[in-house]
């Protein structure tokens, strides 16, 4: 674990590469960052930026078989325009996201809270100067690299809390580039099941946040990855559940 100045020094560093949007580098050579250190920092680049003055309303979790998670500033609705600044393009993450309609009490208690489900497209970034290459834990801090996130139009919890692990591998999933379909598979969260880790985030949001709360918004991990440029029209499908779409600029 690093000590508190530094992680200071690395809060500063990221807040200033989000505001100046310029890549931040942390010098010559990686000091190591521990788990705790990473979401030390995480919360406090997010107090700095005042992004949760009443709590954090989305979340980003997943992770396999080490779990991980982040807070997410605000979310975009489906269709959505994204200002891409880099010509080399954008990662994006095809994903589902889960609505909470109740708070859970208790980690068990997670899954029965859920309300609506909907497709979700997660925009990687970091705020590195050695980008994705950099350590698991820094990625981490730096918000588990999150750039942006798309929710498209919500639907009922019901049409998959029944689904077992088995169905969870027969879910299709298409990515759509500008009316062609660049991406399709089927069963390929590395969970196997996206709702794998909501007892996990329900604890761990507990000790670093106060806690989930009806109305959050929970993405869940990648079905399928793919980097898109400016002018591209995204739009991700998962039968039976819905599509967002995302247009960049």
């Amino acid at each position: 674990m690093t000590s508190s100045a530094h992680r200071q020094t690395i809060v500063q560093g990221l807040v200033s590469a989000r505001r100046s949007r310029q890549a931040w580098s942390h010098g010559s050579g990686t000091p190591e960052l521990g788990v705790d250190d990473a979401y030390a920092i995480q919360s406090g680049v997010a107090s700095a930026l005042g992004w949760f003055p009443d709590g954090p309303k989305a979340w980003k979790v997943g992770g396999h078989p080490l779990i991980t998670a982040a807070p997410l500033p605000d979310v975009l609705v489906s269709p959505a325009r994204w200002n891409c600044s880099s010509p080399d393009g954008v990662l994006i993450e095809a994903e589902l996201a889960f609505r909470l309609a109740d708070t859970p009490a208790r980690p068990e208690d997670v899954l029965a809270c859920i309300g609506a489900v909907c497709v979700s497209i997660e925009l990687i970034g970091t705020r590195l100067s050695d980008g994705l290459s950099a350590p698991a834990h820094w990625k981490l801090a730096d918000q588990g690299v999150h750039a942006g996130l798309v929710a498209g139009s919500e639907t009922p919890y019901a049409v998959c809390a029944h689904f077992s692990d088995a169905d969870w591998r027969q879910q299709r999933c298409s990515v759509v580039v500008n009316g062609r379909l660049e991406l399709q598979g089927q069963g390929t969260h590395p969970s196997v099941n996206p709702l794998a880790a909501l007892p996990w985030l329900v604890a761990h949001a507990a000790q670093h946040t106060g806690g989930l709360r009806a109305g959050d918004l929970i993405t869940t991990g990648a079905w399928a990855t793919l980097t898109v440029v400016p002018g591209d029209v995204v739009e991700v499908v998962f039968d039976g559940l819905g599509s967002a779409k995302l247009a960049l600029i």
